[in-house]
């Protein structure tokens, strides 16, 4: 039988009168940013089916940067067709050095991938969401391997 836990050591806590078990580790945590408001319908909706916690959206970029300082997310999905999308990821990684921040094309096909620690974007084509559900799960157990 595994051993319950206080949700105070964790961040993002469970529902109200449960504890998380030492094999249950929270979901990964997702900040969405300046996306288009049917992308941010469309990705809320398939993370959530794959468990991962949006945590909240935010389209202005000064607010992004806010966001992230404040949440510390696990990662934040930026728009890559943004004309300040490399300069923001960099703001978003100054104030949140363990994020994972994910630069999403429009046209879902591509996906530039800047992991914690990194100065180069990994590129990764899109072939179904399968792609973005392994970066940001591997983005919250590479951050709980760490802490």
């Amino acid at each position: 039988m595994p051993v319950l836990l206080s949700a105070l050591s964790f961040t993002g806590a469970p529902p109200f009168g449960e504890c998380w078990t030492v094999n249950q580790a929270r979901p990964p945590q997702v900040l969405l940013g300046n996306l288009e408001p049917i992308m941010v319908v469309g990705l809320e909706r398939v993370l959530a089916e794959d468990g991962i916690d949006v945590i909240g959206q935010e389209p202005n970029p000064s607010r992004i940067v806010v966001e992230a300082r404040r949440l510390q997310p696990d990662a934040v999905l930026l728009d890559r067709g943004d004309v300040g999308a490399k300069t923001l990821s960099q703001q978003v990684q100054d104030v949140a050095p363990q994020t994972k921040v994910i630069l999403w094309a429009r046209d879902e096909t591509v996906m530039e991938v800047l992991d914690p620690a990194s100065d180069r974007a990994r590129l990764v084509a899109l072939t179904a969401h399968g792609e973005l559900r392994s970066e940001l799960t591997s983005a919250r157990y590479r951050k709980r391997v760490e802490e």
